[in-house]
């Protein structure tokens, strides 16, 4: 495999409450996921794509079909679509559900180590241990805690998008506040859905965003003249001053990205929001993110 195919590798994981509240957005997800792995396989820069899922509900009493379910990460779109419509909304007992096993569950799934990590987290519920009258509220009887979960993802270079569903996870005092730190703590985003067709939009632009981290990570290998990524070099190397070079070089070569933006259609009509992928620059950040993201890719090489 050459140096292309092996950096134009995404591995996309949905975790997704799977309680009952959660029906018109997993209706949502179960019709439009063919769509969506048709649209991300189209980009030129995507050479294989694979997806798992890790459906989740509660801990017995309050829900006793299951805590978690497991598929696991592949390229088989037969196989990924009976996964995601074996899903069905039922159940979940009291307001918070089992987050934190869903997100390990996730993060323990057997990810291509030289692949573009994403999950993308959806929900309308917080974890355990974060609100009044939950029937754990020191957290989950398995031990699981998100906070931990979050940065593991973060060491294992997987990045965490978490998209909140309206209105009801703002019912919750600390619901929001808790999905944006679960985002935060791995570089990623969240996203509020009001609309249920919005989530084909946020997960195929989350997605896209991936695949230009992996053409930023292919400029500065091309700028370092590195053509092994075993070749990598050591993070003393990478200093202040490099990374700014890095960035000045790449900005010159005409590379953007795209970052999934949110859009008001009308102005002042409810729930009238649009989520669009917008052209930017390329900052020391992202090259920041991406000789991250190569460290990792040589490491498990």
């Amino acid at each position: 495999m050459g140096m292309s195919e092996r950096l134009g590798q995404l591995d996309l994981v949905f975790v997704v409450d799977n309680t009952g509240s959660m029906g018109p957005y997993i209706d949502v997800a179960k019709s439009k996921i063919l769509e969506i792995i048709r649209t991300i396989k189209k980009e030129e820069l995507c050479h294989n794509l694979r997806v798992g899922l890790v459906p989740y509900r509660d801990h017995p009493p309050e829900e006793r079909t299951y805590i978690t379910k497991k598929f696991h990460l592949t390229d088989d779109s037969a196989a990924i679509e009976r996964n995601v419509r074996s899903m069905s909304a039922h159940g979940g007992g009291d307001g918070p559900e089992a987050v934190d096993d869903g997100l390990k569950d996730a993060i323990n799934l057997e990810w291509n180590g030289e692949a573009a990590k994403v999950i993308v987290l959806v929900g309308d519920a917080p974890p355990h241990g974060v609100e009044s009258g939950d029937r754990w509220p020191d957290g989950p009887p398995s031990g699981v805690r998100w906070e931990e979960e979050a940065i593991n993802a973060y060491y294992e270079g997987i990045i965490v998008h978490t998209v909140g569903c309206y209105p009801e996870i703002s019912r919750y005092g600390n619901a929001v506040n808790v999905w944006k730190k679960i985002a935060a703590a791995s570089e990623g985003k969240f996203f509020p859905l009001d609309q249920a067709e919005n989530l084909v939009q946020i997960i195929t632009g989350v997605a896209i965003e991936e695949i230009d981290k992996i053409a930023i990570q292919q400029a500065i290998l091309r700028e370092m003249g590195i053509f092994a990524i075993e070749d990598f070099p050591s993070e003393d190397d990478l200093t202040e001053e490099k990374v700014a070079e890095l960035a000045t070089k790449v900005r010159g070569s005409g590379l953007k990205k795209r970052a999934v933006t949110k859009a008001r259609v009308a102005a002042g009509a409810p729930g009238a929001e649009r989520f669009t992928l917008e052209e930017k620059e390329i900052t020391e950040g992202d090259v920041m993110e991406a000789l991250r993201q190569l460290k990792k890719k040589a490491d498990s090489w």
